[in-house]
């Protein structure tokens, strides 16, 4: 099978920009050829492309034309596409359509009902615009790149394609990361087609796996105050137990000074994969502690993989990919002293090694690249069974 990608790769490079590049790497592995177009968010450098960015949210023009020269060059019998905002836009489900390419989208986030695409605002969840064909809340508070101003053009954008029909003509199928996801878009004022929709997790290459633990928690992640790293300082500060931060971000100086006041807590900063590999392995368990929703953690799937348990709040996409005594425990959300008593409660209980199985687990029968070819490959077929069927 020939497949597209087109992807709209983030400035930085985050967790869809990864699963872009494993999806790819797994397709090909199984003989499947895999051609990518893809716009770049860094290209984006002054005033002048800032707002011609923000004029073309809605429907970009000039990416529609290289999209579709791209797919009738390339021929693929599917278009899987990613991300597209904010530099492609809706225009490249007219591209494919107007080839008659079966298409596919995998939302790894909420932007479709939420102008920032996280729900979430004001260091809490927000859901005001969930129900909301138009996203007024999300323009008055300004939730796109902190503007007002800038807020209406991917509201506009959302409004026009959901009234145009665009999310429901022009996708064959819609791709959920988990069921909790897809819960909140069924809440929304979206209604996708329930042949549209399918669930698909991610996947994560199996590196090994170890029973043996030593004695320290993990936290893998951006040191800021959505991923909840406050929270997790102040229990292990009141724990005493040795935690091992990986990551940086803007509350990296909060993260160091901690780790004066309390010599257990040690931030090592970015590690590279082999690094982060020899961390997962040792760890007693990983730290999860996200104030928002989160699409699809791959710090949890890393972990389960490794054999190492999560404890996480029970919230969010965490929160049902974390079965308490199962393979990992959960603790109130923000809550340091609730996380402080589980941590404790972790270390007192006797059954620490079935968490560990249970932790692999999970990733045996979830999260393998295997299972997830075999996703994709029938998703793709549907698909092209869907487009083929619409056409004629």
């Amino acid at each position: 099978m020939r497949i597209a990608q087109i992807h709209n790769k983030y400035k930085d490079v985050g967790g869809e920009d990864i699963v872009v590049k494993r999806e790819k790497q797994l397709l090909e592995d199984a003989g499947h050829e895999v051609v990518q177009f893809f716009a770049f968010n860094e290209q984006i450098k002054n005033t002048a492309d800032k707002l011609k960015t923000a004029l073309g949210i809605p429907f970009n023009f000039s990416f529609k034309k290289k999209v579709q020269e791209f797919l009738e060059r390339e021929k693929p019998d599917v278009v899987h596409i990613h991300n597209f905002l904010p530099v492609l836009s809706p225009s490249v489900f007219f591209a494919c359509k107007a080839l008659n390419f079966p298409v596919i989208v995998t939302l790894h986030n909420f932007r479709l009902l939420c102008v920032n695409g996280l729900l979430y605002r004001d260091k809490q969840v927000c859901e005001d615009c969930v129900s909301k064909k138009m996203a007024y809340p999300g323009i008055k508070h300004g939730c796109y790149q902190e503007s007002s101003l800038a807020s209406v053009f991917p509201a506009v954008s959302n409004r026009l394609h959901t009234s145009l029909g665009t999310w429901y003509d022009k996708i064959d199928k819609v791709i959920f990361l988990s069921e909790f996801s897809k819960n909140v878009f069924d809440r929304s004022h979206l209604n996708f087609a329930k042949q549209q929709v399918v669930i698909k997790p991610n996947f994560i290459a199996d590196n090994g796996f170890s029973y043996i633990k030593e004695d320290y928690y993990l936290f893998v992640g951006r040191l800021s105050e959505e991923k909840g790293i406050r929270t997790i300082l102040k229990a292990f500060e009141n724990s005493r137990k040795e935690l091992v931060v990986v990551g940086d971000g803007p509350l990296r100086r909060e993260v160091d000074a901690a780790s004066l006041r309390s010599p257990n807590i040690r931030c090592v900063g970015f590690q590279n994969s082999e690094q982060l590999k020899v961390r997962y392995l040792s760890a007693k368990a990983t730290i999860f502690a996200s104030k928002m929703y989160e699409g699809q953690p791959l710090v949890i799937l890393e972990s389960l993989s490794y054999g190492t348990p999560v404890i996480c709040p029970n919230f969010g996409n965490a929160g049902l990919l974390i079965e308490s005594n199962v393979n990992g425990m959960k603790y109130d959300l923000g809550d340091a002293t609730s996380l402080e008593t589980t941590i404790r409660d972790f270390e007192n209980s006797s059954d620490v090694e079935i968490l560990n199985k249970g932790a692999r687990n999970s990733f045996e029968q979830q999260f393998t690249a295997h299972k997830n070819l075999e996703l994709l490959e029938e998703i793709y077929k549907q698909a092209i069974e869907n487009s083929n069927s619409k056409e004629n």
